[in-house]
């Protein structure tokens, strides 16, 4: 497992290569970010597009998860293309190989958590229920829904039953449907999955695995 901090000089240098991208709102105003938004991590190297998978405010700072490799190449600041909100990734956990932890903290400082999921309120997260319908909203496949396989590994299931994502999915939101109407989240989508046989499922890191691991890294929520 490999954990990134932020550092000054790369928040710097990706704040100003942001800047050419899109002319950002004063941060002066705030905005509401949430799950499934669409958000840009800014890196030396380029640009990586992702979906927000969660979003939670702990005093008076909002906070959103994503997958880790969203991060990748030293990605810091964050642009939630949506709101227009801007953030800064504090912390992101990978690892070279895809089966390890993977998932990301972006801190958006005073812009406003809302608590949605496709339209449905977001009351809770927990572990995934196996005899629930699972699904997840990605920026590029927008929400669809299959059936929980297992567990893969560590904090990550595999689905069965959705289309291949595509890129930009990754960090989605995982949640099952709650016959109050409501939508609890389970997991952060993280992309598929290949046996050896060749068969594919899909698959997910647990949030409140992901939770737990920032949580010992010094990031409690």
């Amino acid at each position: 497992m490999r954990i990134t901090r932020a550092s000054s000089v790369a928040t710097a240098a990706a704040y100003a290569a942001m800047a050419l991208v899109a002319a950002a709102p004063s941060q002066a105003s705030t905005a509401a970010v949430a799950a499934g938004d669409e958000i840009t991590v800014h890196s030396p190297a380029g640009t990586t597009v992702c979906t927000l998978g969660y979003t939670y405010t702990t005093d008076t700072t909002t906070y959103g998860v994503t997958a880790g490799h969203c991060a990748r190449g030293g990605g810091t600041a964050v642009h939630d293309r949506d709101s227009g909100a801007i953030g800064q990734v504090t912390i992101a956990i990978t690892g070279p190989d895809p089966l390890f932890d993977d998932f990301a903290l972006i801190n958006f400082g005073s812009h406003r958590s809302t608590p949605t999921i496709n339209g449905m309120p977001a009351t809770s997260m927990s572990l995934p229920d196996p005899a629930t319908t699972i699904c997840r909203s990605g920026i590029r496949t927008d929400t669809v829904c299959g059936q929980l396989d297992g567990r893969l590994i560590g904090y990550q299931y595999s689905v069965t039953g959705m289309p291949e994502s595509i890129p930009g999915d990754s960090g989605a939101p995982v949640w099952q449907p709650a016959a109050d109407g409501t939508a609890t989240v389970v997991g952060i989508w993280l992309g598929e999955h290949y046996t050896h046989s060749g068969t594919r499922t899909g698959r997910f890191t647990s949030l409140t695995g992901s939770i737990t691991e920032l949580a010992l890294a010094g990031l409690q929520r």
